[in-house]
């Protein structure tokens, strides 16, 4: 458990999620680290999100074209996830900020 004063980040995060892998390291998030999520259901482009593909948590950039949901990693050795048409997914939150403590790895 973490006790974190909510005025670190400039919208009230609900939680804290730590991040495993490297595929967001271009934007500064990286493996260890405590992303504050706000909940929400509602993303715009280009923002980073963590979604729900079926059991399976991800943080991404979000990208919406006419035919399809793409979730964009920030590292160029991961693949776009392209979400099927019918495929389980859900937005969960978005990103609001970041700690990062050596600590906690």
């Amino acid at each position: 458990t973490y006790s974190v004063e909510t005025s670190l980040f400039q919208h009230k995060p609900d939680y804290l999620l730590k991040v495993r892998g490297m595929s967001m390291r271009d934007a500064g998030i990286m493996d260890g680290d405590l992303l504050a999520v706000q909940s929400t259901r509602e993303a715009r482009n280009g923002q980073i999100i963590v979604a729900r593909l079926g059991d399976d948590v991800t943080v991404k950039r979000l990208r919406r074209t006419a035919n399809a949901i793409e979730l964009l990693p920030e590292n160029p050795d991961y693949p776009v996830i392209v979400v099927q048409p019918g495929e389980p997914f859900e937005i969960e939150g978005l990103a609001v900020g970041l700690i990062r403590n050596t600590m906690l790895m």
